[in-house]
Parts: C-alpha cells; sequence; structure tokens
C-alpha cells in the first residue's frame, strides 16, 4: 500500500528495523489536501511521499496537537473520515510513546 510509515525510531537505519509503525495512506494524505483546512495539517500534508523526516520532539509534540484535532473534525460516518481518525488515533499514541521511550519520530515514504 503506498503512503508514509510513521516509526519510533531516532534514524533510518533504526526506523528500518522498528515494529511500531503507522502507515498514512495515500487516500488519507490526499483527503486532508482537499480539505479547506489543508494549512493546519501542514506538517502531514507537506510530507514527500517518497523521501524521508525525522521528527524533532518539538516537531513531534506539534503532531500531537495535529491529532487532536483530526480526531476532532473528523465526525462523519464516512469511510475516508473514520479512516482518517483511526490514523489520528494511531499516530497520536505512537507520538506518545516515542516521547514516553525518549525517541523521536521517522516517517518513509514509499
Amino acid at each position: 500500500m503506498v503512503g508514509i510509515d510513521f516509526c519510533i525510531a531516532d534514524n533510518k537505519k533504526e526506523a528500518a528495523f522498528s515494529t511500531k509503525c503507522v502507515k498514512f495512506e495515500e487516500r488519507v494524505h490526499d483527503y486532508l489536501l482537499t480539505r479547506e483546512f489543508r494549512n493546519s495539517f501542514e506538517l502531514l500534508t507537506e510530507l514527500d511521499q517518497y523521501g524521508d523526516k525525522l521528527f524533532s520532539v518539538q516537531e513531534i509534540n506539534q503532531l500531537i496537537k495535529v491529532c487532536e484535532a483530526l480526531q476532532t473534525i473528523c465526525r462523519q460516518p464516512t469511510e475516508i473520515d473514520l479512516k482518517t481518525k483511526t490514523f489520528a488515533e494511531a499516530l497520536k499514541g505512537l507520538c506518545l510513546e516515542a516521547l514516553k521511550l525518549n525517541k523521536l519520530v521517522f516517517a518513509s515514504g514509499d
């Protein structure tokens, strides 16, 4: 499945062996880009689907806020809102766990 994998890792090598990952599906990414609030979620929408990014602690905290906002906004019983909300819940959990473990979050495109 095409998308971006978020993992708990401090670098690309560690991410390759990470068992804790959340998939940011291309369909959810496209959905956020088409919504009127796309600039609010630029930490997600501006990710390169073919590149990598290591998130700092500050960015991880921003990702948590983005996920909380998505959980609030995506309330419709549509498949895409449910997928987006599920992704946001999973990514928030991953971010909180990374902070607890004193690790970073690494995003890797396909």
